[in-house]
């Protein structure tokens, strides 16, 4: 069971590998894209001066605070789907460095995230990961914890002890 200490929580779109990167499929967004390779490879993703323009919550992000991560279609092993949530370990300028805190076994779909936002049991805010400006914004505290407790296929709670 995963246990959560009470903090704020944000979402993130990781938007591309370096790999499958062309800066064609990204001429319409603000700033260069958060790449797979940073954020699940090193722990860290920065976002540049145009990007920050745009997606003001990440001046808020502080110190042991939530990353829920969402891959895009690009992202080969988890696509289009939330599966990595990590906890901000520092955060210099426009760079923040990350602890991994947990790997969901099934991931959260866009369709289950979807399904949900229209069920109530998650916020609006995270269908902002479809967004192709969208770098990332905060999110409630609860929608962490369905997010972690939830099993999306099952649709019911891991645990009804999860709360500190």
């Amino acid at each position: 069971m995963v246990v959560l200490k009470k903090a704020d929580a944000f979402l993130i779109k990781v938007d591309s590998t370096r790999k499958n990167y062309s800066r064609a499929k990204f001429d319409n967004r603000h700033g260069m894209p958060i790449f797979a390779e940073d954020v699940l490879l090193h722990n860290r993703f920065t976002l540049d001066n145009l990007a920050l323009q745009h997606n003001s919550d990440f001046h808020e992000v502080k110190i042991n605070d939530y990353i829920v991560v969402y891959c895009n279609a690009l992202i080969p092993h988890s696509p289009d789907q939330i599966k990595f949530i990590f906890q901000v370990a520092s955060k210099i300028g426009n760079q923040i460095v990350l602890k991994p805190f947990t790997t969901l076994k099934r991931g959260y779909t866009f369709p289950h995230i979807q399904s949900l936002v229209e069920e109530g049991k998650l916020s609006r805010e995270l269908l902002n990961c479809k967004k192709a400006t969208f770098r990332i914004g905060r999110i409630a505290y609860s929608d962490l914890e369905l997010l972690v407790n939830f099993d999306p296929i099952v649709r019911t709670y891991h645990s009804s002890s999860w709360k500190i």
